[in-house]
């Protein structure tokens, strides 16, 4: 069983509208129901989810929990002063404190062998969002160890046997990549992905694209292509990457394996 992307969505937008600070209402629709939140300042202050208002931080999860389930789930936020025309939370509740939740929840019931499988044994790191996530919020022990295993870097595999993470902390290392606050270190290099995009729109030439002199053949043109892909797939410059950059890797990527097969079937430029 895999965590629901409807959960993974609904709390990657709660971070965000956190980190923005945000005041408007969120709408969610899915599955012919509905939900509002109200946000002040990033700060979650009341919800009516289908004509239910909660108002109580154990109402408003209970009632999310349902919400992030939904299939087809959209959401559309809308910014601006609002007012409420029914009955606030006792206390606000920050949007990102609500995902932390929600996402413990959600994949708390997923099967271990899904998330290793998912997880692999590649090294992860803390991201920049990763890193903005941890200041002020409250962590359990086993996310605090992990926390500190994942600023310098570590193999995924490893987590469950390390002092203090446990099986709890691998799948907290699984929640913050669904978050995109874990990730593969980049190694992609963005000088050549900047030069590569430029001589794309240049439409350069076959052997230009892959760094090739002119008398170069077939399975120079191979070799070539493995290099610049080493450096230039999407994966290599991690999970946390812009969607642009990762779009503009690979177009330039397919570019690349275009200008191959080229050479290697003989044809002229």
């Amino acid at each position: 069983m895999r965590a629901p992307a409807s959960t993974t969505m609904l709390c990657r937008v709660l971070l965000g509208l956190d980190r923005a600070s945000a005041t408007g209402r969120l709408f969610l629709q899915g599955e012919g129901r509905r939900a509002t939140l109200c946000l002040e300042d990033g700060l979650l202050v009341a919800a009516n989810v289908d004509r239910r208002v909660a108002s109580s931080h154990r109402q408003l999860l209970e009632s999310m929990l349902g919400t992030s389930g939904w299939e087809g789930l959209v959401l559309r936020f809308a910014p601006g002063p609002f007012a409420v025309t029914w009955w606030k939370l006792a206390e606000p509740t920050s949007a990102q404190e609500l995902s932390l939740h929600l996402l413990r929840a959600a994949t708390k019931r997923v099967d271990i062998e899904t998330i290793r499988a998912d997880l692999g044994d590649t090294v992860y790191h803390l991201t920049a969002s990763g890193d903005a996530l941890m200041r002020g919020i409250a962590l359990r022990p086993e996310e605090t160890a992990v926390v500190v295993w994942l600023r310098r870097g570590v193999s995924a595999e490893d987590v469950p046997t390390l002092p203090g993470c446990g099986v709890a902390g691998y799948r907290f290392v699984w929640m913050l990549k669904l978050l995109r606050c874990a990730a593969p270190k980049s190694t992609g290099s963005y000088p050549l992905l900047l030069r590569k995009r430029r001589e794309v729109r240049e439409r350069a030439s076959a052997r230009a694209l892959l760094d090739l002199p002119e008398d170069a053949r077939g399975q120079d043109a191979r070799r070539a292509l493995r290099k610049l892909v080493r450096d230039l797939h999407p994966d290599r410059f991690g999970e946390g990457a812009p969607p642009a950059l990762r779009r503009a890797s690979g177009e330039i990527v397919t570019a690349l394996v275009d200008a191959e097969a080229l050479l290697a079937s003989g044809a002229t430029e």
